[in-house]
C-alpha cells in the first residue's frame, strides 16, 4: 500500500471537488468527502421514488472511543427544491459510524440511502453531511428531472441500480424494495473476476402472451459490443416485474463500460433498452481501497496520451497488474526530468491534469475520453481561451490558444448539444486541420 499513499501524497492538495459527469456517480465539495449516485423507480399514484444512495469514508472523521470501538458521528441532511427554489422535501437525521480496527490507508466506507416520492420534473437535491466532533463537512447539489412512469407508454424500465449485493429479503430496511435487499454499489465499481450485480423493474408489460425476453451487454467507450449474455426468457407476472440480475465479469479488460439491459415483449412487438455506465478494475489490486485511491491509481495507470505506439502496445500486453506496476514505475521514472527533488514533477503533473479534466470535462462519459481531455493531459492547460456561445443556428465553441515558439490553436464544438464538445480543428502540427470548420458545423 506505500506506493498508494505516495502516489496520494502527490495529489493530496489538489483534490479540489466537483459534481461529476451526467449519470455518473457524484462527488462532494468541501472538507467532508462523499459520493452520491441516483436511481429513480416508479412510486404511489402520481409519484416517482428518487432514491439517493450515500458512500462515506469513515476513516476522514474524527473517532472516539466507544465500548471498545472507535465511532464517529454524522449528521445528515438531505432537501429538494424546485425551480422555484422552494422547499419541496426534507430529510434530517444523525447516525454512530462504528469503524473497528481503522486502517487509514485503506479506508472505511459506510453506506446510507435516502428517497423522496416526487411529482415528475425538475428539481435540485442538496445532500450534506457534516462530522459532529470535528466541525468539517461536505456538500453535493444534484440537479433532479424526475420521470413521469405512469404516463409513458410502452414497455419502459426503472434505472439500473448498480449494486455490491442484491437478495431476497423479508426485512425492513433503508435498502429493502419489493422483498429485495439491494447493497448499491456507489462508485459503480466491480473487481474483474468478481459478479456484477443490478436491480431494476419493468414497467407496463402487456397483458397479452406470457413471457417476454430480456438481454444483457457490456459496451466499451468505442462503442464496440463486448460482451453479451445469454438471452432470458421470464413469464410475466403482470403489468410489472422485478429483475436482479448477477453477471460474469471474468477475463474481461479494465476500464469504463456501459451496461446495456434491453427486453423484448414478443406479444406486443414492444421492445425497450437502457445502459449505465461501470467500471471495471483489476483483481490484483490491493482490496478495500477507497474511491480517492481508485482514481489516483487510475490516473497513474492512463498513458495512452503520453506514451509512444511502441511503449503503449508493450503497455497493453501486459496481463497482471503486478507486471503493469513494475513497468509504469520505470516509465514515470525516466520522465522525471528533474533528478535533484523527491518528487517526479512530471507525474504530479500528469495527475493534476487527469484528476482536472475528470471533474470538468464529460457529459455521461469520462473526461479523459473527451477531446479536450486528451489535449489537456497532452499539452496542459491553454495560455487562453475563447468561450463561444450558440448564436444564429450555431453550437457553441471554445478555441483554446497555445503561446510556444508560436501561437496554435485547437477549436472544439458542441456539435450535438450533449455538452461533449469534439476537435473540429487545431493548427498544431499532427493534429486535426480544418481551417473552414466555421461552414461545416
Amino acid at each position: 500500500m506505500g506506493w498508494i499513499r505516495c502516489i496520494a501524497v502527490l495529489l493530496i492538495w489538489s483534490q479540489a471537488g466537483g459534481i461529476g459527469a451526467q449519470d455518473l456517480p457524484l462527488k462532494s465539495t468541501g472538507n467532508l468527502r462523499f459520493f452520491v449516485d441516483l436511481s429513480a423507480f416508479r412510486g404511489p399514484e402520481g409519484y416517482t421514488r428518487q432514491e439517493a444512495a450515500l458512500l462515506l469514508d469513515a476513516s476522514q472523521l474524527q473517532l472516539r472511543e466507544q465500548a471498545g470501538e472507535s465511532v464517529g458521528k454524522i449528521s445528515l441532511v438531505a432537501v429538494v427544491l424546485d425551480t422555484l427554489d422552494n422547499r419541496v422535501a426534507h430529510r434530517t437525521w444523525v447516525q454512530q459510524v462504528a469503524v473497528p480496527e481503522l486502517d487509514v490507508g485503506i479506508g472505511a466506507p459506510f453506506k446510507d440511502a435516502v428517497f423522496f416520492d416526487l411529482k415528475p420534473g425538475a428539481y435540485r437535491l442538496i445532500v450534506q453531511i457534516k462530522d459532529i466532533h470535528a466541525e468539517e463537512s461536505g456538500r453535493c447539489t444534484v440537479p433532479l428531472q424526475i420521470p413521469d412512469y405512469e404516463r409513458r407508454a410502452g414497455l419502459v424500465f426503472s434505472d439500473l441500480q448498480l449494486a455490491s449485493h442484491v437478495a431476497r429479503s423479508g426485512e425492513v430496511h433503508r435498502f429493502v424494495k419489493q422483498g429485495w435487499k439491494v447493497v448499491p454499489n456507489i462508485t459503480r465499481n466491480y473487481v474483474i473476476g468478481e459478479p456484477l450485480q443490478i436491480y431494476f423493474e419493468v414497467y407496463n408489460l402487456s397483458s397479452s402472451g406470457e413471457s417476454f425476453i430480456m438481454g444483457y451487454r457490456l459496451i466499451d467507450a468505442e462503442e464496440e459490443v463486448v460482451r453479451t449474455y445469454p438471452a432470458k426468457r421470464f413469464l410475466k407476472p403482470g403489468e410489472s416485474c422485478v429483475r436482479a440480475e448477477v453477471l460474469d465479469t471474468e477475463g474481461l479488460r479494465e476500464g469504463t463500460y456501459d451496461l446495456q439491459v434491453e427486453a423484448f415483449d414478443g406479444s406486443s412487438r414492444q421492445y425497450f433498452q437502457t445502459r449505465r455506465p461501470i467500471f471495471l478494475v483489476s483483481k490484483d489490486l490491493p482490496e478495500g481501497l477507497t474511491q480517492v485511491q481508485r482514481d489516483l491509481i487510475g490516473y497513474y495507470a492512463d498513458i495512452r496520451y503520453i506514451a509512444d505506439e511502441k511503449t503503449r502496445r508493450t503497455y497493453d500486453a501486459l496481463e497482471s497488474w503486478p507486471a503493469r506496476l513494475a513497468f509504469l514505475k520505470v516509465f514515470w521514472k525516466q520522465l522525471d526530468d528533474v533528478l535533484d527533488t523527491p518528487t517526479n514533477e512530471r507525474l504530479l503533473q500528469h495527475l493534476m491534469r487527469m484528476h482536472y479534466v475528470e471533474t470538468h470535462f464529460g457529459a455521461g462519459v469520462r473526461g479523459s475520453d473527451t477531446d479536450r481531455g486528451r489535449v489537456y493531459i497532452q499539452y496542459g492547460p491553454p495560455d487562453d481561451v475563447d468561450y463561444r456561445t450558440s448564436a444564429a443556428g450555431q453550437k457553441p465553441s471554445e478555441v483554446w490558444f497555445y503561446e510556444t515558439a508560436r501561437r496554435y490553436e485547437f477549436v472544439f464544438r458542441d456539435r450535438r448539444g450533449t455538452g461533449v464538445y469534439e476537435l473540429v480543428h487545431s493548427s498544431y502540427p499532427g493534429e486535426m486541420s480544418n481551417p473552414y470548420w466555421w461552414r461545416e458545423f
